[in-house]
């Protein structure tokens, strides 16, 4: 069956002249370059309850600085609320740096003292993050220790001597922040990435803080993969009669200002706020006559894409590929072998786009492999061998794959515009302190703008940065959830929200979602999991995995579900879940 759109690689594939042009390079266009990342501050005006915390009266030292930390959470008014908790000189002096470090949990171990009117404690906890201007949150792992002095001032205990960290623990940064995703253009100009970030409650309304960032320009962490973003002379004057006000662009082309539009609507909607949305540029409509924009407008920029054909899901199982439809809960599931793939020889891996295109990891003898490309509906080429391959991963466009030889190089394999041959390029890899094993696990994210890792059982995610030359090279790498997960990463593919889906070794907790920017991990259910969970998979709806028994699936949100059940025309089947790339 032909898909109904084309690609690059299938046209290639199927073409008589070149049957080695697999992949295509889209060009692109430019908006002007970056700014710097934009502080968090609280929006003028507002009023903060918060800003009424008062340090309980007689309260005892160590529960005074446990108030302290709490408090700690509440930037505004330079962090106005815990400099309450300190004697008038430390408040005065007390210069808090602009990073917080987000603890676990902490202790508080009291140091012996002669003088009964002070009292001096040792702060212990282990740092799981920072969050940096602009709310960017950097997974770490490290011990925190600290001195605190405390003496009583008019009759009260208050904090003397600290250093000028701002500490909170990991419950205090959920209680008082919101995690929500700024949108910018990647390097082909063609796609929204998501920059997450943490906006403070309390302190201004979200859609104020969230298009202040916007106007800020990327994070450090996204800013590689990012092409351009918001023009230099934009600003956000805020919101008045539920109108966004900016400025800015005034000599800008239709198409710019409307490529702006489609940042702040999707912006907003997955912060949850309600369309349409009303929105000036220089007191006229950004686009049109009308101020009210929707996402209708800009559906094709929609960061979460949705799976537009093919197949519900294609399974690997005993070397052979099937798909896998009609399995919506009372439908009759039609399982179809993929002949084109089958045709290969024993497949080890494979991943499939929607329209068809696939990348496969073929198994040539007991020491060697070959990666194969080409379409579904026919046509392929075999573009180099190895002793191994990991999993195969397609970028978004589909025409071009990721995959790691032998454990350690990873090579991109994509079609040359000028020659019409298939280049094979070495990617460079920038690997955390300390991280130097085989990667056994690549998967691209569905914006193409990061990849997740497995290296000797960590996770490890980096950013995508497009040089000037077409090469590529994964940059501003981090372990993720590092002490949680203690090297049992077996398995991990990329959910279409921008979190991660991994798969375990550990009985306890087998199967757990980690949060696009490292933030957090939440284990999923677990009761009928047996074994490792060796693949993973999911859709915007559906979860898959596969531990030592079967393969199952769960639904999204998990709402109450406490087991996985077997897919549909699957049952008793041990098979990989290969999700169709959209």
């Amino acid at each position: 069956m032909m898909r109904a759109r084309e690609s690059a690689w299938v046209r290639g594939v199927l073409g008589a002249c070149s049957a080695a042009a697999l992949f295509t390079v889209t060009a692109c266009a430019t908006l002007p370059t970056s700014t710097e990342p934009h502080v968090l501050h609280a929006f003028e005006g507002r009023p903060d309850p918060q800003l009424d915390m008062e340090p309980t009266k007689d309260a005892e030292p160590d529960l005074l600085l446990r108030e302290f930390f709490a408090a700690s959470a509440n930037p505004s008014g330079r962090y106005e609320a815990p400099r309450r908790y300190l004697t008038g000189p430390m408040a005065q002096a007390w210069e808090p740096h602009e990073e917080t470090l987000v603890l676990d949990t902490f202790e508080l171990t009291s140091r012996p003292m002669t003088d009964q009117s002070k009292r001096s404690y040792v702060v212990q906890g282990r740092i799981i993050g920072r969050l940096g201007p602009g709310g960017v949150f950097r997974p770490d792992n490290q011990q925190y220790e600290a001195t605190m002095d405390l003496t009583q001032e008019d009759g009260q205990w208050r904090i003397a001597g600290l250093p000028n960290d701002v500490v909170v623990d990991r419950t205090e940064l959920r209680n008082h922040y919101e995690p929500s995703n700024v949108y910018f253009y990647d390097a082909t100009d063609q796609a929204l990435i998501p920059d997450r970030r943490w906006v403070y409650a309390a302190a201004t309304s979200k859609e104020d803080a969230l298009l202040n960032l916007l106007v800020g320009g990327p994070s450090d962490t996204i800013a590689p993969a990012v092409n351009n973003a918001v023009a230099d002379d934009v600003a956000y004057t805020g919101s008045a009669d539920g109108v966004y006000r900016f400025t800015g662009l005034a000599e800008a082309e239709e198409k710019t200002r409307a490529r702006f539009a489609a940042q702040v609507v999707w912006t907003l909607s997955a912060a949850g706020v309600p369309g349409p949305y009303p929105v000036t540029l220089n007191g006229v409509p950004v686009v049109g006559e009308s101020t009210e924009l929707t996402t209708d407008q800009f559906r094709e920029l929609n960061p979460i894409k949705p799976i537009e054909s093919g197949p519900d899901l294609y399974t690997l199982s005993d070397g052979k590929v099937s798909s896998v439809d009609n399995i919506a809960e009372g439908e009759e599931p039609d399982v179809e072998p993929v002949a084109a793939v089958n045709s290969l020889g024993s497949v080890s891996s494979v991943d499939i786009g929607d329209e068809g295109n696939f990348a496969a990891v073929i198994n040539v003898s007991e020491n060697e492999q070959a990666l194969v490309a080409g379409s579904v509906d026919g046509g392929h080429k075999e573009v180099q061998r190895a002793g191994s391959f990991t999993r195969p991963t397609l970028e978004p466009d589909h025409d071009a794959a990721w995959v790691v030889a032998d454990g350690k190089g990873i090579i991109r394999a994509e079609r040359s515009a000028a020659t019409g041959e298939v280049d094979v390029n070495s990617v460079q890899v920038e690997l955390p302190e300390n991280v130097d094993g085989e990667i056994t696990f690549l998967r691209m994210s569905g914006s193409g703008s990061r990849v997740a890792m497995i290296v000797d059982g960590h996770l490890i995610v980096g950013v995508v940065e497009r040089r000037e030359n077409g090469q590529r090279a994964v940059v501003n790498t981090a372990k993720y959830a590092e002490v949680e997960l203690d090297g049992s990463a077996v398995s991990v593919d990329w959910q279409p929200d921008g979190s991660l889906l991994v798969g375990t070794s550990a009985n306890q907790r087998p199967v757990v979602r980690v949060e696009q920017d490292g933030s957090s991990l939440t284990a999923l259910p677990s009761g009928n999991v047996g074994g490792a969970v060796v693949a993973v998979g999911a859709t915007a709806d559906m979860m898959y995995i596969t531990d030592s028994k079967v393969l199952m699936r769960m639904p999204l949100p998990t709402k109450d579900s406490l087991n996985w059940r077997e897919v549909p025309g699957q049952q008793g089947v041990r098979a990989a879940p290969v999700v169709p790339r959209p």
